[in-house]
């Protein structure tokens, strides 16, 4: 595209928002009529975050680089100083950039690529940063001369419609929204509030007390939330309070749209919705986002605007990562990514002309944690306790049944013992219990794989998870 006619980009980065919280694209509990309008419009992925906690996988996307090759792979992590931003990448192509909401990287927005900032949190004491401790959801900074407070979600897409009316003519421009929604305490003010506690919303498929094993983080903040074992009640209230941010943002950037709209911009403006990562929210007796079930390690990614075809969903087929939106994103706009970028565009993908872009890719979470995966199967590895799992996530999307747990592995166990009913066979509860008020099970998880075939995949993405370790220049794990 000629810089004269290159689109304007609204970017959209959610804080815990998981990817299966989308009502249109297959959650029946949750209300998001302005996220399943842009689905309908765009195309939907499901990258994954490389280390899902806020300010890895926030540096990841401004880099296009895995944070343990980008420096920052935990808080208080500073960004490799030699690296090249995604808004400086837009700065020195001709966009007017401007940052809303939460930064949580190392030194402050103003100072990499963007020309305007407004509502910076944590603050660092700038004109428009928050002012004072962060409590909550409740915000207050100075946008010019006026002071703005309020709860964070309305003030800060307040700020984005005030940017879109003034928002420059004569160059296309680049508008970062960071909001911190739906990230505890989760207070949705009313009536958003109360939209899901009358019947609360079920229990997730993969719903546990408390997970199976040590992880090796169970006890870091976010677990502390609920109590030990998980109630079913006390989950179904915190899913209630997620769900409720969750609707109340989605209307107010449903605001921001209609303002686009109305100002006549929307038809030459790429709109980007994600996440920084997901959240267990009661999936697997977790709480956090701090391990790498698909519920934590993968984020929604809506794209909408010219040119893209309308209605799409790629997140089945195509591998990718969060690293990879940089690089598709200056691909889009007809640019070269800097050299600094390690992503791979998959901008091919979205046009319809290859199906996915990687055969595996990886993830980590501190030193406690490693994943690989190739779409169909994908490993865990826990190097404290030496354990592995395996799934299947073709037939098995919630990661249920490990095929590495020894009962699931050896032939015999999966015969039917004929002094057993079909309740006792090796089934488990399903803690659901919205199913017309009657206990429902699991089925024995089918097909069976052969254990050859188990051995081989194991084999397979253990051999890819090392080589994409030393790739990336992280401490080897002994198997």
């Amino acid at each position: 595209m000629a810089r004269s006619t290159r689109p304007n980009i609204l970017f959209f980065i959610m804080d815990d928002q998981r990817a299966d919280t989308i009502h249109g694209l297959g959650n029946p509990d949750i209300a998001t009529p302005t996220l399943d309008s842009l689905a309908e419009h765009g195309v939907y992925l499901r990258p994954y975050t490389a280390v899902p906690v806020c300010t890895p996988s926030r540096a990841e996307v401004l880099t296009g680089r895995h944070p343990f090759r980008n420096g920052c792979r935990w808080f208080d992590e500073p960004i490799r100083p030699d690296i090249t931003l995604l808004p400086v990448a837009l700065h020195d192509a001709g966009y007017h950039c401007c940052h809303i909401g939460k930064w949580h990287n190392d030194g402050h927005p103003a100072e990499r690529g963007f020309h305007e900032t407004h509502g910076v949190f944590p603050g660092c004491g700038r004109r428009g940063d928050v002012i004072g401790e962060y409590r909550g959801h409740e915000f207050a900074y100075w946008d010019n001369d006026v002071l703005v407070q309020g709860h964070s979600t309305e003030v800060l897409t307040a700020t984005a419609i005030d940017f879109l009316q003034r928002a420059p003519q004569d160059q296309p421009w680049f508008c970062y929204i960071a909001l911190h929604s739906p990230h505890d305490p989760r207070t949705a003010p009313a009536p958003w509030r109360d939209m899901y506690r009358g019947p609360l919303p079920p229990l997730p498929p993969n719903f546990m007390p408390e997970h199976p094993f040590d992880n090796g983080d169970m006890l870091i903040r976010d677990e502390r939330l609920a109590s030990f074992p998980r109630g079913h009640d006390e989950i179904r209230r915190h899913r209630a309070d997620y769900y409720a941010m969750i609707s109340h943002h989605d209307h107010y950037i449903g605001q921001v749209l209609h303002e686009l709209r109305r100002l006549g911009s929307y038809d030459n403006t790429l709109i980007v919705f994600t996440s920084d990562h997901g959240l267990a929210c009661g999936s697997h007796g977790l709480l956090g986002k701090e391990n790498l079930y698909e519920h934590s390690v993968r984020v929604p990614l809506l794209l909408a605007g010219p040119n893209l075809p309308k209605g799409r969903r790629y997140d089945r087929d195509c591998l990718c990562g969060h690293l990879d939106l940089f690089p598709t994103l200056m691909d889009y706009l007809g640019l070269p990514p800097p050299r600094t970028c390690e992503g791979v565009s998959y901008l091919e993908v979205l046009l319809g002309s290859r199906k996915t872009i990687r055969e595996t890719i990886g993830a980590a979470y501190r030193d406690c944690m490693r994943m690989a995966t190739d779409g169909r199967y994908k490993l865990i590895y826990y190097p404290h306790i030496d354990r592995t799992q395996l799934f299947d996530l073709a037939n098995d999307p919630y990661e249920i049944n490990d095929l590495l747990t020894p009962w699931r592995r050896l032939p015999e166990s999966r015969e039917l013992t004929p002094a057993l009913s079909p309740p006792q066979w090796t089934c488990i509860p399903d803690p659901n219990p919205q199913h017309n008020g009657k206990q429902v099970w699991f089925p024995l998880y089918e097909p069976a794989l052969p254990t050859a075939e188990v051995d081989r995949v194991t084999a397979r993405l253990r051999g890819s998870l090392l080589d994409w370790q030393k790739t990336r220049k992280i401490a080897e794990v002994q198997w």
